[in-house]
């Protein structure tokens, strides 16, 4: 039980456990709005990517937050920042990355959407790290003559 609390309190594991959850939040709406919707419209794939992505990043956010990072800051400007890096993290995976696996290469959605969330990741991770939820630097302690 040791080995697991101490492997619980790195943060790269704590990023990729919360990932994972957001992934699957993601990954199950968007099968399932894309089955819901196939036929309806030429962009249900990506109305699918859309909604599934609302709901997920929501997910991340507050987990990555709290958790991962352990921010203390207010959350508003964190979360500004969090929608920019996820705005074009979304934008690259659905608009060029989806589009390439599955419109130009052809694969299954179902392939396809988890290797975009694998491109991203890492770059995710390091922006978070060391721009949005980058710790206070605590004020040095006026030394006493």
């Amino acid at each position: 039980m040791g080995h697991l609390k101490k492997l619980l309190s790195v943060k790269a594991v704590r990023y990729l456990i919360s990932s994972c959850a957001a992934f699957l939040a993601d990954y199950a709406v968007f099968l399932a709005l894309d089955r819901l919707l196939a036929g309806a419209s030429v962009l249900s794939m990506e109305l699918s990517a859309v909604i599934s992505f609302a709901i997920s990043s929501q997910i991340n956010f507050w987990i990555n937050r709290r958790w991962v990072f352990g921010s203390d800051k207010p959350p508003l400007p964190e979360l500004g920042g969090y929608y920019s890096l996820a705005g074009v993290s979304f934008c690259v995976k659905t608009f060029l990355l989806l589009e390439l696996f599955v419109r130009v290469i052809k694969l299954p959605k179902a392939l396809a959407k988890p290797l975009c969330e694998c491109v991203m990741f890492a770059v995710n991770y390091v922006v978070q790290k060391k721009i949005i939820f980058k710790k206070r630097e605590k004020e040095p302690t006026p030394k006493k003559p």
